[in-house]
């Protein structure tokens, strides 16, 4: 536990703050996630924020508006960039990272050992991944639901708190694998198909993604193969090319969607990974054979 309070004091003080409120998760077995509340506030021309190299991840959730610009070694500094709240930014310590911050800042930081990624793969049976996708400044409904679950945690009895914690900090990193985990360097097997675990990452990828364009040499960087390896060992092994498997997934969550909410046509067809309402309904309506809003009807629960 000392380690990782440790870990929370160091990612405040980095941000300039003496004191602030964390959560010490163990999500399996021996790797510990470290959720830290940061709020300040700094004045133009503060220092910089300089985190030290770590063989970590870092996750911020932004609560407020955030405006802050990346500081680089050997260029210079990226433009000041709005970061709109409910907001994340994923990056590797690896090599260490600095910012400059202007204004108020407030934020959830999940600290991630890379730890956590062997962990997953061995105690989860969840696919290996060896590295997470940098992002800045995208939009994680996920990630933002689990950072309002937590919240109130900093707040409750031990007790209490203890006994959630585990189930949310897995749930959380299963999700970073899923959407951002990038596996090591793949081949397919002397039949040319895939094996059942590189199976499950390509569909736990495609699934973790769906509400938006995923393309396929997108899918193949996260799975580990070529893209040529990723289309032939996915035809080979399911019968189903790697769109064709994409659309029927789009056109099942858009089922689901349209039996169980009262969103729009249009707001299921963004949800579901349509690029407009026409080609939604298009699509729907060749796969399933009436529209989408025949088959609410038929079909609301």
């Amino acid at each position: 536990m000392s380690e990782v309070l440790t870990a929370s004091e160091r990612l405040a003080a980095c941000f300039g703050i003496e004191a602030a409120r964390a959560l010490a998760i163990r999500p399996l077995r021996e790797a510990m996630l470290s959720v830290v509340h940061l709020g300040h506030s700094y004045e133009e021309g503060h220092d910089p924020i300089v985190l030290p190299p770590d063989d970590a991840f870092l996750v911020m959730l932004y609560l407020t508006d955030v405006d802050h610009s990346d500081i680089w070694p050997d260029r210079p500094p990226a433009p000041l960039r709005r970061y709109p709240k409910g907001s994340i930014c994923l990056i590797g310590l690896k090599d260490g990272a600095a910012i400059s911050v202007r204004g108020h800042f407030e934020a959830l930081a999940f600290h991630i050992p890379i730890a956590h990624l062997a962990e997953l793969a061995e105690e989860a049976a969840e696919p290996r991944v060896d590295d997470l996708a940098t992002c800045r400044g995208i939009d994680d409904q996920v990630i933002r639901n689990i950072g309002a679950a937590l919240m109130p945690m900093f707040d409750m009895p031990d007790e209490v708190r203890d006994t959630l914690l585990p189930h949310v900090g897995l749930a959380f990193n299963a999700h970073l694998a899923h959407r951002y985990g990038r596996s090591p360097a793949q081949r397919l097997s002397a039949t040319g198909r895939l094996s059942p675990m590189q199976e499950k990452r390509i569909k736990s990828y495609v699934v973790a993604n769906l509400s938006r364009d995923i393309p396929i040499d997108e899918i193949a960087d996260a799975s580990g193969f070529s893209a040529d390896e990723l289309c032939s060992g996915f035809m080979e092994t399911s019968g189903h090319s790697v769109l064709e498997w994409i659309s029927s997934c789009r056109i099942s969550k858009a089922q689901s969607q349209l039996s169980r909410s009262g969103e729009t046509i249009a707001r299921v067809a963004g949800m579901c990974g349509f690029a407009d309402e026409n080609t939604f309904v298009e699509n729907f309506t060749k796969a399933v054979g009436i529209t989408p809003a025949e088959w609410r009807a038929r079909n609301r629960h």
